[in-house]
């Protein structure tokens, strides 16, 4: 998959050190050339906890702390990270509009 809006997991890594390598070891999945995700199955096949919203996938990242929220185009291949945060700052966002 073609993983783009990078500059949202490298600033969370920066400021949530307790996440900074969960979100290494999910960046690098996702973004691996052997990664096809063809349907929100897919991704739910590897990552069980990830939820949709709307039109975005909401991933549980270092065990229920932290949220990270996605958009997938499917047929085009691409991930795009729309939002990182605390679970009690996700609390607070409406997912669609992130």
């Amino acid at each position: 998959m073609k993983l783009v809006g990078l500059e949202i997991i490298e600033e969370a890594q920066k400021s949530h050190a307790g996440a900074a390598k969960r979100l290494s070891a999910w960046k690098a999945e996702v973004a691996s050339k052997t990664t096809v995700w063809k349907s929100f199955q897919d991704i739910r096949n590897r990552y069980p906890k990830t939820d949709k919203v709307d039109e975005r996938y909401v991933f549980d990242i270092g065990g229920n702390r932290y949220r990270l929220i996605v958009k997938v185009n499917f047929v085009a291949g691409i991930v795009a990270v729309r939002w990182f945060g605390t679970h009690a700052e996700y609390s607070k966002i409406k997912v669609a509009e992130v």
